[in-house]
């Protein structure tokens, strides 16, 4: 993972929850820890955002 995850629509927040799934299925690293970590980050700030649209 080179670059930073960004979560800008409904689809790519759906490719991040399949993302998320076939990370869990492979095997645990130090890698796979950070992009599950990075994915979070981006899927939070996503529902935030989208979250302050809808008030």
């Amino acid at each position: 993972m080179k670059e930073p995850i960004v979560i800008h629509t409904e689809e790519d927040y759906d490719r991040a929850q399949q993302r998320v799934a076939e990370l869990n299925a492979g095997p645990d690293s130090a890698e796979k820890d950070r992009e599950l970590q990075a994915i979070a980050d981006a899927m939070l700030a996503f529902e935030l955002r989208r979250d302050d649209a809808d008030d």
